[in-house]
Order: C-alpha cells, then sequence, then structure tokens
C-alpha cells in the first residue's frame, strides 16, 4: 500500500517537473560522454624530470705553525698540524695552504684562486666595519678533473690582533665583535662536460684568538657543482575505472531520459485520476479502520430500508452517532450501518481506467484533509457514546 502511494507521489513529482529533469540528465550525459571521449582519445601525459650531479668542486684548507719559543712540551722548530688550537706565544705564526680541485666526466678549465684576510666588527644583524688584504693569488689553465690547484698563505696572529686592537681604538670601539678569517675567492672559467661554465666559489677559514690561544676552524668547504637535468615524458593510462564510470554514467542518463520522455508522450508518466480516486479510496479505508468491522448481513437485514450515503466519512459519523460499527461486506463491495430497521449504506465508486493527465494536489490535500477530519470524527464519537451511555443508565 505505501509503495503505491510512493510512486504515485514520485510520478506526480516527476512531472511536474519534468523539464529541469531532463536538462539534468542531458548535462549528465554530456559529461559522461566527455569523460568517455577524453579516457579514449586523449591519455594524459606527464613530464617528468630527473636532476642529477654532472660535476662537483672542493675547496679545503690545510694549516700548521711551527714552534718557534722554548717551552717544556714541543721542541722549537717542531711542526704543529691541523690543530684546532694554536699557542699564541709558542706558535704565533699560522701558515696554510689553499686546495681546489673539480670532479667530471671531461672539462678543461681555467683556475684562479684568490686569498684575503678580512677583519671585520659584525653582529647577529649587522657589520659595522671591514678591513681586507690580499695575502695570496694564484691562477691554473687547463685544469683538469681530478687535478688540483693551490694557494699557499702565512697569517701572523699576535700582529693581526695588534692591528684589529688599533682599529678599534680608532674607531672609539664599536657595539660588534671582531673575526678575522682567510677567505679564498676561486673564479673556474671554461667547459665541463662539454658544457661552458663560468662561475666564482667562496671558502672561509676562522681565526677566534683568545689571549694566550687562538683556534681555527674551516667553513664553506662542502663540495658544490653543477648540474643536469632531464626529461621524460610517460603516458598516464586512465586505467578500466577511468573509462567505466563516464561509460555508466552517459548510459544511465541517455536510458532514463528516454523512459522518461517516452512515458511523458504515452501519457503514462503523470497519474491518472483513476490511480489517484483508488488511493484516496485506500488512504480513507486506513484513516477509518478502527470503525470499520469485515463481515455479511443476513438477507432479510439487506432488505430493509435503504438509506444512501455519498462517502465512507459520512457513514463513519452516522455510526458514531448510533454508536454501531460499520460493516465491510468486501463480496457486496459495500459498507453498512444497522440501525433499527434502518440500513445506512455506502457503496464505493468502481474505478475506471483513465487515459487522461491526473493531478496529484487533490490527493496530497485529501490526505492532509483526512488527517484533521479523523481528530475531530473521534472528538465526536467520545461525546456521542457519552450521551448514549448517560440516557441508558437514566431509563
Amino acid at each position: 500500500m505505501n509503495s503505491d502511494r510512493l510512486r504515485v507521489r514520485a510520478r506526480a513529482a516527476l512531472a511536474e517537473w519534468y523539464t529541469l529533469v531532463v536538462v539534468v540528465l542531458l548535462a549528465l550525459a554530456l559529461v559522461g560522454g566527455w569523460g568517455a571521449y577524453t579516457s579514449i582519445a586523449g591519455p594524459a601525459e606527464e613530464m617528468n624530470r630527473d636532476t642529477t650531479d654532472s660535476w662537483s668542486t672542493t675547496g679545503s684548507f690545510d694549516h700548521s705553525a711551527e714552534v718557534t719559543s722554548e717551552n717544556e712540551v714541543y721542541p722549537v722548530g717542531t711542526q704543529l698540524s691541523d690543530r684546532s688550537v694554536y699557542f699564541t706565544d709558542v706558535t704565533p705564526e699560522l701558515e696554510g695552504t689553499f686546495t681546489y680541485r673539480y670532479t667530471a666526466d671531461a672539462g678543461d678549465v681555467t683556475a684562479d684562486v684568490e686569498l684575503e684576510r678580512v677583519i671585520r666588527s659584525a653582529d647577529d644583524e649587522r657589520e659595522y666595519w671591514e678591513v681586507n688584504e690580499t695575502i695570496a693569488e694564484t691562477s691554473t689553465e687547463g685544469l683538469a678533473p681530478g687535478e688540483e690547484t693551490t694557494a699557499d698563505f702565512a697569517i701572523d696572529v699576535p700582529a693581526t690582533v695588534n692591528e684589529s686592537e688599533r682599529i678599534e681604538e680608532s674607531l672609539g670601539g664599536s657595539p660588534g665583535s671582531v673575526e678575522t678569517t682567510v677567505v679564498a675567492h676561486v673564479t673556474i672559467q671554461g667547459t665541463i662536460d662539454g658544457e661552458p661554465v663560468e662561475r666564482t666559489e667562496q671558502y672561509e677559514l676562522g681565526l677566534e684568538p683568545d689571549g694566550s690561544t687562538y683556534a681555527v676552524s674551516a667553513t664553506g668547504t662542502d663540495p658544490d657543482g653543477g648540474q643536469q637535468t632531464g626529461s621524460e615524458v610517460t603516458t598516464a593510462s586512465a586505467g578500466g575505472f577511468g573509462l567505466l564510470l563516464p561509460l555508466v554514467l552517459l548510459l544511465g542518463s541517455l536510458g532514463g531520459l528516454g523512459t522518461l520522455v517516452t512515458a511523458k508522450h504515452s501519457g503514462r508518466l503523470a497519474p491518472s485520476e483513476a490511480e489517484l480516486e483508488r488511493l484516496r479510496a485506500q488512504y480513507e479505508r486506513e484513516e477509518f479502520d478502527e470503525w470499520i468491522s469485515r463481515g455479511s448481513l443476513p438477507d432479510e437485514v439487506r432488505d430493509r430500508p435503504r438509506i444512501e450515503v455519498s462517502t465512507l466519512e459520512d457513514l463513519v459519523d452516522v455510526a458514531i452517532d448510533c454508536d454501531r460499527r460499520v460493516l465491510e461486506d468486501e463480496s457486496a463491495g459495500e459498507y453498512y450501518v444497522v440501525d433499527g430497521e434502518a440500513v445506512y449504506v455506502y457503496e464505493p465508486e468502481a474505478f475506471e481506467a483513465d487515459s487522461g493527465d491526473g493531478s496529484s494536489a487533490d490527493l496530497f490535500e485529501e490526505e492532509s484533509a483526512g488527517e484533521e477530519n479523523d481528530v475531530a470524527h473521534e472528538s465526536d464519537g467520545g461525546e456521542s457514546v457519552l450521551e448514549e451511555t448517560s440516557e441508558d443508565d437514566d431509563s
């Protein structure tokens, strides 16, 4: 029963919104068709870029200091090498070598190396002053992969400390801290792995004097180099689901559109008046089920005077007023209320096929009105029963 009612409601909604539903189905069909076309005719292409190191460069500092003063630990003339800390009085002069090389499959470059001693005052935010002095220069032509070019240098640490103090004193002091570094500027020009190269690199060796000692630390010596980028174009396959889903959407939309248009033009889309009347009768029967009993009348009762009632609702009103039940005779297709010598009868109309378009608005209004009347009937019925009971008690 409920499923019939839902089907009628759905058909009525489709009939009312027919144009909008057709537009939506056409749009879905276009989307599905385009998706199927692109899946078949135009698989996506993806470009993968691979970056590889084709060559690299390396710069490094080696340093040492010779013991020049008598002491109880190191004999004079001892060479202390690659230490992190040296003694200022015992080993006052720091000597070193900067070495530069590159690795590649093939190459021919000119490498120019300039070493500077840099004294400056700076903090985390800014630099306040700087003094540069070139302490070594070298140039090497035809440098091949794996070959080295070198530059030697020497730093008088006490003299450097005295120089920085004189600068600070001449400036009246500065808010930053004084730093001393050996900076290597390397410029290479030429060809590496068949590609022209021209670049400048920088490496540093830091000096940190601290009274009787000075620390040495190298920075910027990590290998650097050039890169080659290769591109590869691959085709991304849409896969089975990439084609199946658009096809399902396309075929489903076209199938639904064809069914809808056929039902519309054949007059079977909107519910017929006969279907609406049948559902009204079913709904009315369900609404008054608590007042109705099934059975049949004897012939002698059926032959009593008949009073025709136009609706089942009116017959239920009569039953409530008479404090009787409504009897449904399914074989005769009629409803009865027996009150004394009179028989109240409601005979539903026979439903005939109707090919015209029906309207579902009356059905929905009828259901709403039926729910309101049902409440009123129950209230009237209760009052009638109470009145009848009161009369019986008085008699």
